[in-house]
Protein backbone atom coordinates (compact mmCIF):
# COMPACT_ATOMS: atom_id res chain seq x y z
CA UNK A 1 0.00 0.00 0.00
CA UNK A 2 2.83 2.51 0.61
CA UNK A 3 3.93 1.78 -3.01
CA UNK A 4 0.29 2.88 -4.02
CA UNK A 5 0.64 6.10 -1.97
CA UNK A 6 4.50 7.20 -3.25
CA UNK A 7 3.15 6.38 -6.82
CA UNK A 8 0.08 8.77 -6.67
CA UNK A 9 2.40 11.02 -4.46
CA UNK A 10 4.86 11.28 -7.12
CA UNK A 11 2.56 11.64 -10.06
CA UNK A 12 0.21 13.96 -8.95
CA UNK A 13 3.84 16.48 -8.20
CA UNK A 14 4.82 15.83 -11.26
CA UNK A 15 1.32 16.85 -12.68
CA UNK A 16 0.57 19.67 -10.71
CA UNK A 17 4.13 21.13 -11.49
CA UNK A 18 3.99 20.81 -15.42
CA UNK A 19 0.31 20.84 -16.12
CA UNK A 20 -2.14 21.74 -13.53
CA UNK A 21 -0.53 25.04 -12.46
CA UNK A 22 -0.08 26.70 -16.20
CA UNK A 23 -3.45 26.01 -16.02
CA UNK A 24 -4.56 27.72 -13.77
CA UNK A 25 -2.48 30.33 -13.64
CA UNK A 26 -0.98 29.89 -10.08
CA UNK A 27 2.80 30.36 -9.64
CA UNK A 28 5.10 27.37 -9.04
CA UNK A 29 6.38 26.79 -5.03
CA UNK A 30 9.62 27.94 -6.85
CA UNK A 31 8.38 30.62 -8.28
CA UNK A 32 7.09 32.17 -5.34
CA UNK A 33 10.42 31.60 -3.31
CA UNK A 34 12.41 33.11 -6.16
CA UNK A 35 9.73 36.33 -5.87
CA UNK A 36 10.16 36.62 -2.32
CA UNK A 37 14.04 36.45 -2.64
CA UNK A 38 13.73 39.35 -5.18
CA UNK A 39 11.60 41.41 -2.79
CA UNK A 40 14.10 40.85 0.41
CA UNK A 41 16.20 43.42 -2.25
CA UNK A 42 13.41 45.92 -2.41
CA UNK A 43 12.54 45.15 -5.34
CA UNK A 44 11.89 42.70 -8.22
CA UNK A 45 14.90 42.23 -9.59
CA UNK A 46 14.63 42.17 -13.66
CA UNK A 47 17.77 39.15 -12.94
CA UNK A 48 16.14 37.14 -10.94
CA UNK A 49 12.95 37.53 -12.61
CA UNK A 50 14.50 36.66 -15.71
CA UNK A 51 16.29 33.10 -14.05
CA UNK A 52 12.64 32.30 -12.68
CA UNK A 53 11.16 32.30 -16.08
CA UNK A 54 14.02 30.04 -17.76
CA UNK A 55 13.82 27.86 -14.52
CA UNK A 56 10.13 27.50 -15.01
CA UNK A 57 10.64 25.46 -18.22
CA UNK A 58 9.01 22.33 -19.01
CA UNK A 59 11.93 20.06 -17.46
CA UNK A 60 14.61 22.68 -17.62
CA UNK A 61 15.82 22.01 -13.84
CA UNK A 62 18.94 23.46 -12.59
CA UNK A 63 20.09 21.64 -9.02
CA UNK A 64 17.96 24.40 -6.90
CA UNK A 65 14.86 23.80 -8.44
CA UNK A 66 15.61 19.86 -8.19
CA UNK A 67 16.46 20.51 -4.86
CA UNK A 68 13.74 22.86 -3.76
CA UNK A 69 10.87 20.56 -5.35
CA UNK A 70 12.32 16.80 -4.23
CA UNK A 71 12.30 18.27 -0.59
CA UNK A 72 9.21 20.28 -0.38
CA UNK A 73 6.83 17.35 1.42
CA UNK A 74 9.47 17.38 4.18
CA UNK A 75 11.30 20.73 4.03
CA UNK A 76 11.19 24.24 3.56
CA UNK A 77 13.65 26.20 1.93
CA UNK A 78 13.97 29.68 3.07
CA UNK A 79 14.59 32.46 0.63
CA UNK A 80 16.38 34.47 2.50
CA UNK A 81 19.71 32.38 2.27
CA UNK A 82 22.45 33.85 5.13
CA UNK A 83 20.15 35.95 6.76
CA UNK A 84 17.27 33.49 8.46
CA UNK A 85 17.81 32.69 12.37
CA UNK A 86 17.21 29.22 13.02
CA UNK A 87 14.78 28.62 15.27
CA UNK A 88 15.71 25.36 17.26
CA UNK A 89 18.16 23.43 16.09
CA UNK A 90 18.43 19.29 16.36
CA UNK A 91 22.21 17.62 15.82
CA UNK A 92 22.10 13.34 14.83
CA UNK A 93 22.28 12.73 18.70
CA UNK A 94 18.41 14.43 19.43
CA UNK A 95 17.37 13.39 16.59
CA UNK A 96 18.48 9.21 16.95
CA UNK A 97 16.72 9.57 20.48
CA UNK A 98 13.69 11.04 18.34
CA UNK A 99 13.63 8.59 15.87
CA UNK A 100 14.57 5.64 18.40
CA UNK A 101 11.27 6.66 20.31
CA UNK A 102 8.79 6.64 17.31
CA UNK A 103 10.02 3.67 16.48
CA UNK A 104 9.33 1.69 20.08
CA UNK A 105 5.87 3.74 19.87
CA UNK A 106 5.16 2.00 16.56
CA UNK A 107 6.35 -1.34 17.63
CA UNK A 108 4.78 -1.51 20.46
CA UNK A 109 1.05 -0.68 18.68
CA UNK A 110 1.97 -3.06 16.57
CA UNK A 111 2.59 -6.18 19.15
CA UNK A 112 -0.86 -4.74 20.91
CA UNK A 113 -3.07 -5.22 17.51
CA UNK A 114 -1.83 -8.31 16.20
CA UNK A 115 -3.11 -9.77 19.18
CA UNK A 116 -6.91 -9.36 17.83
CA UNK A 117 -8.67 -10.10 14.60
CA UNK A 118 -11.75 -7.96 12.78
CA UNK A 119 -13.81 -9.73 14.92
CA UNK A 120 -12.45 -9.24 18.77
CA UNK A 121 -12.64 -5.32 17.71
CA UNK A 122 -16.32 -5.84 16.59
CA UNK A 123 -17.00 -7.85 20.11
CA UNK A 124 -15.34 -5.27 22.13
CA UNK A 125 -17.24 -2.64 24.84
CA UNK A 126 -16.72 0.78 23.89
CA UNK A 127 -13.71 1.63 26.21
CA UNK A 128 -11.50 -1.00 24.83
CA UNK A 129 -12.80 -0.06 21.69
CA UNK A 130 -11.47 3.53 21.65
CA UNK A 131 -8.21 1.82 23.08
CA UNK A 132 -7.42 -0.29 20.50
CA UNK A 133 -8.25 2.64 17.74
CA UNK A 134 -6.22 4.89 19.88
CA UNK A 135 -3.58 1.82 19.11
CA UNK A 136 -4.17 1.49 15.53
CA UNK A 137 -3.99 5.55 14.95
CA UNK A 138 -0.26 5.61 17.08
CA UNK A 139 0.64 3.00 14.40
CA UNK A 140 0.28 5.09 11.17
CA UNK A 141 1.13 8.43 13.22
CA UNK A 142 4.15 7.01 14.52
CA UNK A 143 5.13 5.58 11.45
CA UNK A 144 4.76 9.08 8.81
CA UNK A 145 6.90 10.20 11.83
CA UNK A 146 9.53 7.77 12.38
CA UNK A 147 10.16 8.28 9.23
CA UNK A 148 10.31 11.56 8.71
CA UNK A 149 12.52 11.77 11.59
CA UNK A 150 15.32 9.35 10.10
CA UNK A 151 15.50 11.02 6.71
CA UNK A 152 16.36 14.49 8.85
CA UNK A 153 18.76 12.40 10.42
CA UNK A 154 20.67 10.54 7.88
CA UNK A 155 20.80 14.09 6.20
CA UNK A 156 22.25 15.21 9.75
CA UNK A 157 24.78 12.87 9.53
CA UNK A 158 25.38 12.89 6.05
CA UNK A 159 26.10 16.98 6.09
CA UNK A 160 27.57 16.99 9.61
CA UNK A 161 25.21 19.78 10.33
CA UNK A 162 22.37 20.31 13.00
CA UNK A 163 18.85 20.57 11.27
CA UNK A 164 16.47 23.49 11.82
CA UNK A 165 13.19 22.46 13.07
CA UNK A 166 11.45 25.76 11.06
CA UNK A 167 12.60 24.12 7.86
CA UNK A 168 11.72 20.58 8.81
CA UNK A 169 8.12 21.10 10.21
CA UNK A 170 7.43 17.54 11.07
CA UNK A 171 10.32 17.52 13.35
CA UNK A 172 8.10 20.20 15.65
CA UNK A 173 5.15 18.26 14.83
CA UNK A 174 2.59 17.63 17.82
CA UNK A 175 0.20 14.16 18.21
CA UNK A 176 -2.95 14.92 16.97
CA UNK A 177 -3.79 12.77 19.95
CA UNK A 178 -3.68 16.44 22.08
CA UNK A 179 -5.81 18.43 19.75
CA UNK A 180 -8.23 20.83 21.23
CA UNK A 181 -10.13 21.04 17.44
CA UNK A 182 -10.64 19.90 13.92
CA UNK A 183 -8.54 22.52 12.81
CA UNK A 184 -6.38 22.28 15.31
CA UNK A 185 -5.76 18.64 14.71
CA UNK A 186 -5.45 18.99 11.05
CA UNK A 187 -2.41 21.62 11.15
CA UNK A 188 -0.41 19.57 13.31
CA UNK A 189 -1.23 16.50 11.11
CA UNK A 190 1.73 15.77 8.45
CA UNK A 191 2.77 17.70 6.14
CA UNK A 192 4.24 14.70 3.22
CA UNK A 193 1.31 15.70 0.86
CA UNK A 194 0.22 19.05 1.82
CA UNK A 195 1.94 20.93 -0.70
CA UNK A 196 0.38 18.61 -3.16
CA UNK A 197 -3.17 19.27 -1.35
CA UNK A 198 -2.70 23.19 -1.19
CA UNK A 199 -1.53 23.23 -5.38
CA UNK A 200 -3.88 20.68 -6.76
CA UNK A 201 -7.54 21.55 -4.51
CA UNK A 202 -6.86 24.81 -2.09
CA UNK A 203 -5.48 27.54 -4.75
CA UNK A 204 -7.19 26.29 -7.56
CA UNK A 205 -10.33 26.73 -5.60
CA UNK A 206 -9.46 29.82 -3.98
CA UNK A 207 -8.89 31.29 -7.77
CA UNK A 208 -12.28 30.12 -8.50
CA UNK A 209 -13.97 31.68 -6.15
CA UNK A 210 -12.00 35.14 -6.63
CA UNK A 211 -12.81 35.41 -10.40
CA UNK A 212 -16.35 33.20 -10.51
CA UNK A 213 -18.23 33.91 -7.15
CA UNK A 214 -17.07 37.74 -6.46
CA UNK A 215 -19.43 39.79 -4.28
CA UNK A 216 -20.43 41.64 -7.89
CA UNK A 217 -21.90 37.57 -8.72
CA UNK A 218 -23.50 36.43 -5.67
CA UNK A 219 -23.52 38.93 -3.00
CA UNK A 220 -20.61 39.76 -0.14
CA UNK A 221 -21.33 37.47 2.22
CA UNK A 222 -22.20 34.35 0.14
CA UNK A 223 -18.81 35.25 -1.34
CA UNK A 224 -17.43 35.51 1.86
CA UNK A 225 -18.65 31.86 3.12
CA UNK A 226 -16.93 30.27 -0.09
CA UNK A 227 -13.76 31.69 -0.04
CA UNK A 228 -13.51 30.45 3.34
CA UNK A 229 -15.21 26.98 3.20
CA UNK A 230 -15.17 25.67 -0.84
CA UNK A 231 -10.70 25.81 -0.48
CA UNK A 232 -11.04 24.01 2.29
CA UNK A 233 -13.65 21.42 0.87
CA UNK A 234 -11.46 20.97 -2.09
CA UNK A 235 -8.76 19.85 0.03
CA UNK A 236 -9.87 17.30 1.53
CA UNK A 237 -11.98 15.93 -1.27
CA UNK A 238 -8.72 15.15 -2.76
CA UNK A 239 -7.67 13.77 0.32
CA UNK A 240 -10.24 11.46 0.71
CA UNK A 241 -9.90 10.69 -3.13
CA UNK A 242 -6.60 9.42 -2.84
CA UNK A 243 -7.61 7.19 0.59
CA UNK A 244 -10.50 5.95 -1.42
CA UNK A 245 -8.17 4.72 -3.95
CA UNK A 246 -5.53 3.51 -2.14
CA UNK A 247 -7.86 1.16 0.03
CA UNK A 248 -9.76 -0.15 -3.37
CA UNK A 249 -6.72 -0.72 -4.95
CA UNK A 250 -5.20 -2.81 -1.62
CA UNK A 251 -8.05 -4.79 -0.58
CA UNK A 252 -10.70 -3.99 -3.01
CA UNK A 253 -12.58 -2.75 -0.43
CA UNK A 254 -15.39 0.26 -0.24
CA UNK A 255 -14.66 3.73 -0.34
CA UNK A 256 -17.56 4.81 0.81
CA UNK A 257 -16.46 5.09 4.54
CA UNK A 258 -12.97 7.42 3.50
CA UNK A 259 -14.76 10.14 1.08
CA UNK A 260 -17.27 10.25 3.87
CA UNK A 261 -14.61 10.56 6.91
CA UNK A 262 -12.52 13.17 4.99
CA UNK A 263 -15.43 15.42 4.26
CA UNK A 264 -17.22 14.98 7.24
CA UNK A 265 -13.43 16.43 8.65
CA UNK A 266 -13.81 19.11 5.67
CA UNK A 267 -16.88 20.68 7.36
CA UNK A 268 -15.88 20.24 10.56
CA UNK A 269 -12.55 22.39 10.42
CA UNK A 270 -14.53 24.90 8.33
CA UNK A 271 -17.79 25.19 11.05
CA UNK A 272 -14.48 25.04 13.23
CA UNK A 273 -13.02 28.16 11.29
CA UNK A 274 -16.21 29.78 11.86
CA UNK A 275 -16.78 29.98 15.74
CA UNK A 276 -13.14 30.84 16.22
CA UNK A 277 -14.37 34.20 14.77
CA UNK A 278 -17.79 34.39 16.19
CA UNK A 279 -18.39 36.64 19.51
CA UNK A 280 -18.40 32.51 21.24
CA UNK A 281 -15.24 31.57 19.88
CA UNK A 282 -13.67 35.50 21.27
CA UNK A 283 -14.96 34.86 24.28
CA UNK A 284 -13.69 31.83 25.04
CA UNK A 285 -10.04 33.11 23.56
CA UNK A 286 -10.30 35.75 25.90
CA UNK A 287 -11.39 33.48 29.21
CA UNK A 288 -8.51 30.60 27.72
CA UNK A 289 -5.76 34.22 28.07
CA UNK A 290 -6.71 36.06 30.66
CA UNK A 291 -7.94 33.21 32.90
CA UNK A 292 -5.82 30.83 36.07
CA UNK A 293 -4.25 27.95 35.58
CA UNK A 294 -7.57 25.56 36.61
CA UNK A 295 -9.63 27.84 34.13
CA UNK A 296 -6.92 27.34 31.20
CA UNK A 297 -6.41 22.97 32.44
CA UNK A 298 -10.24 23.33 32.08
CA UNK A 299 -10.64 24.33 29.01
CA UNK A 300 -8.24 21.97 27.90
CA UNK A 301 -9.74 19.03 29.08
CA UNK A 302 -13.02 20.32 27.57
CA UNK A 303 -11.44 20.52 24.34
CA UNK A 304 -9.97 16.84 25.08
CA UNK A 305 -13.17 15.17 25.74
CA UNK A 306 -14.83 16.89 22.62
CA UNK A 307 -12.56 15.70 20.42
CA UNK A 308 -12.32 12.33 21.88
CA UNK A 309 -15.92 12.28 21.37
CA UNK A 310 -15.95 13.50 17.65
CA UNK A 311 -13.19 10.87 16.92
CA UNK A 312 -15.08 8.37 18.77
CA UNK A 313 -17.79 9.30 16.38
CA UNK A 314 -16.34 9.97 13.16
CA UNK A 315 -12.82 7.52 12.99
CA UNK A 316 -14.77 4.33 12.85
CA UNK A 317 -15.70 5.54 9.27
CA UNK A 318 -11.32 5.53 8.06
CA UNK A 319 -10.87 2.76 10.45
CA UNK A 320 -13.16 0.03 9.11
CA UNK A 321 -10.96 -1.29 5.90
CA UNK A 322 -8.12 -1.48 7.63
CA UNK A 323 -9.92 -3.49 10.23
CA UNK A 324 -11.06 -5.60 8.06
CA UNK A 325 -7.98 -6.21 5.79
CA UNK A 326 -6.00 -7.19 9.73
CA UNK A 327 -3.52 -5.28 8.22
CA UNK A 328 -1.32 -5.26 11.15
CA UNK A 329 -1.17 -9.41 11.22
CA UNK A 330 0.54 -8.89 7.76
CA UNK A 331 3.68 -6.62 9.41
CA UNK A 332 3.89 -8.38 12.98
CA UNK A 333 7.06 -9.88 12.03
CA UNK A 334 8.04 -5.98 12.02
CA UNK A 335 7.83 -5.99 15.97
CA UNK A 336 10.71 -6.74 18.38
CA UNK A 337 8.04 -7.30 20.75
CA UNK A 338 6.55 -9.86 18.54
CA UNK A 339 9.38 -11.66 18.21
CA UNK A 340 10.33 -11.71 21.91
CA UNK A 341 6.92 -12.56 23.36
CA UNK A 342 4.32 -13.48 20.78
CA UNK A 343 4.69 -16.75 20.69
CA UNK A 344 4.06 -17.07 24.60
CA UNK A 345 0.94 -14.99 24.19
CA UNK A 346 -1.96 -16.78 23.77
CA UNK A 347 -3.63 -15.08 20.55
CA UNK A 348 -7.15 -13.80 20.70
CA UNK A 349 -9.43 -15.58 18.16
Amino acid sequence: MSMVVTAIAVGTRMFDLYYFQPWTGIPSRYSIVMDEEAKTKKDLDPDIRQQHLCKEAFLMWDKERFQLEMWAPLRRFSPRKGKAIPSYLMDWKRLLLLSIGYNTMFDIAIFAMCRYSYDDLQQMDLIPYALSMVAASTFIVAHILWICVTVALIYSIATGRPVDCSEWQMLNNKLPYFAFTPTELWVNWQTLFRYLWVDLGFLPMKRFCDHHLGPHRVGRRFAQMAREALPVLAVFALSAILHAYTIYAAWREPVSGQLFYFMTQGVAVVLTKAVERSWLGIMIRQTYNKGSRPVRWSLQCFGLLMMAFYHTITLPFFMEPYKKSEMWKDIKARSILWWVFGCEMPVKT
